[in-house]
Order: C-alpha cells, then sequence, then structure tokens
C-alpha cells in the first residue's frame, strides 16, 4: 500500500468532516473552505478528541456553550440544562471524530480516538506542527469551529 501524502491526508479529513458533522447534526450547515492556521490556537469553549495510527494530532470542536446547548436541543427534542452541556459537549465530540475515523477507514486511512477532553475558559493550544481550520455556519447564524492539530 502506498502511503498516503500529507495533502491528501488533509482533503480526506476535511471531506471526512462534512460528512461526519452533515450525519451527526441534525441543523442545516455551511461549510467554509479549509485553512491552516498558526499555533496558539485559543479556545473558549470546545472539545479535543485525540487520534492516533497513521494521522497524529487532535481534533478541536468549538462554539459558545448557547451553541452547544442549541445542538443537543435539536439533537434530542429537549433542552439541554447547564449541568448536561459538559457531558453533552464531550459525547458530541466522540460522536463527530469516530464518524471521521471511520470515514478515513473507508479511504484507508486507519485511525483511533481517545477519550474527549473538555477545554473551557482561555485554554491556548500549542504543540502542533500544523492546524486545518474548518468554520461551520448554520442558519441561526451560529458557528461550529473545527481545528485539526497535526503532529506530522
Amino acid at each position: 500500500m502506498q502511503e498516503k501524502s500529507i495533502n491528501e491526508i488533509i482533503k480526506a479529513i476535511y471531506n471526512g468532516t462534512i460528512v461526519s458533522v452533515k450525519k451527526i447534526v441534525p441543523i442545516d450547515p455551511t461549510f467554509g473552505s479549509p485553512s491552516l492556521v498558526e499555533p496558539p490556537l485559543a479556545v473558549e469553549f470546545g472539545v479535543m478528541i485525540g487520534f492516533t495510527g497513521e494521522i497524529k494530532g487532535e481534533l478541536v470542536l468549538q462554539a459558545n456553550a448557547s451553541f452547544f446547548k442549541e445542538i443537543g436541543e435539536a439533537m434530542f427534542g429537549m433542552p439541554l440544562s447547564d449541568e448536561m452541556l459538559d457531558s453533552f459537549a464531550g459525547e458530541l465530540g466522540n460522536m463527530i471524530a469516530g464518524s471521521l475515523s471511520t470515514y478515513l477507514s473507508s479511504v484507508d486511512i486507519n485511525t483511533d480516538i481517545t477519550h474527549p477532553t473538555l477545554l473551557k475558559g482561555d485554554a491556548s493550544l500549542l504543540g502542533f506542527k500544523r492546524a486545518l481550520l474548518v468554520e461551520i455556519t448554520y442558519a441561526t447564524q451560529q458557528k461550529l469551529t473545527l481545528h485539526l492539530l497535526l503532529n506530522q
């Protein structure tokens, strides 16, 4: 099997992100073009899931807490309490990262995911070589930002 270039991997990750978010989040999205960002990455509220295997890095989902609640309500048909917000954010990250990992497997990129880490306050992420940013906008003008932090 021929090893994939970093550009082929990034393209597969972007395509898989679109497929995964559309499958998991039941709100109609508009996807921005992917762009590369430099460290540090500042996160006020979000969740981070690690990738191991052929891709080494982290997926960070970032939005304000009220939009995570809006997604939860759209998925479950009832308001999400403040007490459930942290748990839901972690689970949403798991669902999207798991779906992305499954998609990547279908294009012969084998990965596994780690447990979610909740990011709150003024988190500043460093130590990655490159980061792919995808901004997703919804009809309510809310944004979900996905960062893939690559360590290769």
